[in-house]
């Protein structure tokens, strides 16, 4: 059963499974989620299984396994080697937009130029509206 269709007790007694397992949660949550488990045999089959799972990570972090010869180098050469998306993408993006990075700044400072005098004209334009709606006539 997914989480989203089980009971709301379970889905919050499931939130703190983890904490259970790793022996952080304490106090009346602890007692709660304890008296929950003694009734509930699904959760009670999730907490066995995290316990499985954590024993099984601790049992693989305790065995020290030394990585091939070479493995280092391998990967390093690997991730400096240029991929497919990178010798593909390059190339096409300038020959598809046939954009060039000092028009785009131009396009860009012109545009906040542009907004910022808009921006300014009706900001005084307002202000000369405000100003003559609040002159009293002679």
């Amino acid at each position: 059963m997914s989480d989203d269709k089980l009971p709301r007790f379970c889905r919050e007694a499931r939130s703190q499974l983890p904490a259970l397992v790793s022996g952080e949660l304490t106090g009346w949550p602890l007692h709660v989620v304890r008296a929950h488990l003694r009734r509930c045999p699904d959760c009670s089959a999730e907490v066995e299984r995290q316990e499985q799972l954590a024993g099984a990570l601790t049992a693989l972090r305790d065995t020290r396994v030394e990585p091939p010869v070479g493995l280092l180098d391998d990967l390093l050469a690997q991730a400096n080697r240029r991929g497919v998306r990178e010798r593909a993408a390059v190339p096409a993006r300038g020959a598809i937009s046939g954009a060039r990075p000092e028009l785009s700044v131009a396009f860009l400072t012109v545009g906040a130029i542009a907004s910022t005098g808009i921006g300014y004209g009706l900001w005084r334009g307002a202000r000369a509206l405000r100003a003559k709606g609040n002159a009293t006539p002679m």
